[in-house]
């Protein structure tokens, strides 16, 4: 559900299998491995790499610029079957669909169906041109590996500090508009990533009018495509520039944009600590209310499909249900960092268990992190017990998630059993 699908790297705990003898590669490229040559580790990458740079022989990471190459190859994740993780912006962006197939399919039939669809032809770059990595390309490939590491430690507010700080200490440039116009295309939209990625991370409004301004000149070049658009009216959002964002989306009806919701504050500057954004029966409005958070209740961080599997199952649940309409909150990112139209399309699913989007992620501190689902039993203003994650099986995380509400005081009879789900 979330929308920040972000430039971090995808975790997708995948097992490697064999890539198909039929499928295509893209002209002029090798055909993907077989199955005895699937390759499953890094060892065996190191090897097929050194293989080919001996043979000379293609490979179809050749379709890659030189940094892409050095990015998509620098972050892969591995786990005991095979590839575990990877990111898909380089992809997209660099490849169409038959060359990205072809890359994935170098690691199994399994990883190649996660390939992101090509946004190369929309955004369309010509990169054949190109001769090794520029100095602002190796910047961004600094500041790409330092926000995935940033992302793997810390508390969110630190990582957010420390991307931000990334970007104000690596792009100088992002902030003159003669040496701005100046950049070759290839270079100003890695420039563009990294700006909309720092915005993302941190809604400060120099960073959003940074982004902005390097978005206004990449799509006076054309070298734009919708994600985009939706990208940058996200970060308008976040920074709560609600009319702005109206604007925004009224300039651009190309991209196809749903319609945002009225923004009602009643609260201003006058709320307490924890404010959440609820929206009406139809998603039409949106509007800001306190949460107290001294009685007993459950904070429940979601925004991905392993949130909505627990949504689907606690509200069906004859023990969870009742107590979950009664005490939890279904928290979200803010609007602009999680979706609008993501969470029309959750309340319309789960009207029992709807989600309500946080104002500002400052006034949640009593939730430090935002591990996608977790179950926080809040008292007094602190979390007292977590229980963490929703696994689909017979080991669920049921029976622990009961034990802690009757801990809490929220479920008088905690042995009461219905028929396993």
């Amino acid at each position: 559900m979330t929308s920040h699908g972000r430039n971090a790297l995808m975790a997708l705990l995948l097992a490697a299998t064999a890539w198909p003898a039929s499928a295509g590669a893209a002209e002029g490229q090798q055909q993907p491995v077989q199955a005895d040559a699937t390759i499953r580790s890094q060892t065996q990458l190191d090897e097929y790499l050194r293989r080919h740079a001996a043979t000379g022989e293609p490979t179809p990471l050749d379709a890659f610029s030189a940094g892409a190459r050095e990015r998509f190859l620098s972050d892969l994740v591995w786990g005991s079957k095979g590839l575990g993780g990877f990111n898909q912006g380089d992809l997209a962006e660099e490849l169409d669909d038959d060359q990205i197939h072809a890359v994935l399919g170098l690691f199994g039939s399994d990883v190649a169906a996660y390939a992101p669809r090509s946004r190369a032809a929309v955004i369309g770059i010509n990169r054949t041109g190109l001769t090794g990595i520029s100095d602002l390309e190796r910047r961004y490939t600094r500041f790409y590996l330092d926000a995935n590491r940033a992302s793997a430690h810390g508390n969110d507010a630190a990582r957010n500090d420390t991307v931000a700080a990334r970007f104000d200490a690596l792009f100088p440039e992002a902030r003159q508009p003669a040496t701005l116009h100046a950049l070759a295309d290839h270079d100003l939209r890695l420039l563009w990533r990294a700006a909309s990625q720092a915005a993302g991370s941190a809604p400060r409004p120099d960073l959003a009018e940074t982004a902005l301004s390097v978005f206004e000149v990449t799509e006076r070049r054309g070298i734009i495509d919708r994600q985009d658009v939706l990208k940058l009216r996200g970060i308008l959002l976040a920074g709560r520039r609600f009319e702005q964002a109206r604007r925004f989306t009224a300039a651009h009806p190309e991209a196809g944009l749903t319609t945002l919701p009225a923004f009602d504050d009643p609260l201003t500057n006058k709320a307490p600590a924890a404010t959440v954004w609820r929206m009406n029966a139809d998603g039409s409005r949106l509007t800001r209310t306190a949460i107290d958070l001294e009685p007993a209740q459950v904070l429940v961080t979601a925004g991905c499909h392993f949130s909505a599997d627990a949504a689907e199952d606690i509200t069906a649940d004859p023990v969870l249900g009742p107590v979950f309409a009664r005490h939890a909150h279904w928290l979200v990112s803010t609007p602009g960092v999680e979706s609008i139209d993501a969470v029309r399309d959750w309340n319309r699913r789960f009207p029992e268990a709807p989600a309500e989007m946080i104002h500002d992620r400052g006034e949640w501190s009593v939730l430090p992190t935002w591990s996608m689902p977790e179950f926080h039993v809040v008292r007094g203003g602190k979390v007292i017990e977590t229980v963490k994650g929703w696994p689909r099986s017979p080991a669920s995380n049921r029976r622990p998630l009961i034990d802690a509400l009757h801990r809490a005081g929220l479920l008088d009879q905690p042995s009461a059993e219905p028929t396993p789900l």
